[in-house]
């Protein structure tokens, strides 16, 4: 008895599976999905293409005023903002601002910082 559901089960199963498998190819024939299916994907297309173009025009903006910035920072002290070194270089005095410590050396700021359990220096802007 167990055997007869078994084959059963599995030939029910088999037949929904064909049955499945000759409903969207009957569409295909009379060209109704197929049509559809077309005009979808272009409009899709055309939509994502205006989507990706206009986020890569803004990537560009970003960029652009990413790399002002820099040069900004960079031109009036010397060295790029966060910049971090190991060691400060030579001649460089204490300064305070707002309770908190900063290094000048030659027209840049440094700040000490921890990476890791290292002590490391900073390049800020020129604290007010």
């Amino acid at each position: 008895m167990k055997t007869i559901l078994k084959i059963a089960a599995a030939v029910t199963v088999l037949v929904l599976m064909l049955v499945v498998e000759l409903v969207p190819q009957a569409e295909a024939i009379y060209g109704t999905r197929r049509r559809t299916h077309r005009r979808t994907a272009v409009v899709a297309y055309s939509a994502g293409a205006a989507t990706a173009s206009a986020a890569a025009a803004a990537s560009q903006q970003q960029a652009a005023a990413a790399e002002q910035q820099a040069a900004a920072a960079q031109s009036a002290s010397g060295v790029p903002v966060g910049t971090v070194v190991h060691a400060l270089p030579s001649s460089c005095t204490a300064v305070t601002v707002g309770g908190t410590e900063f290094q000048e050396c030659g027209g840049s700021f440094y700040r000490a910082a921890f990476q890791g359990n290292n002590l490391v220096y900073v390049v800020v802007e020129r604290p007010l």
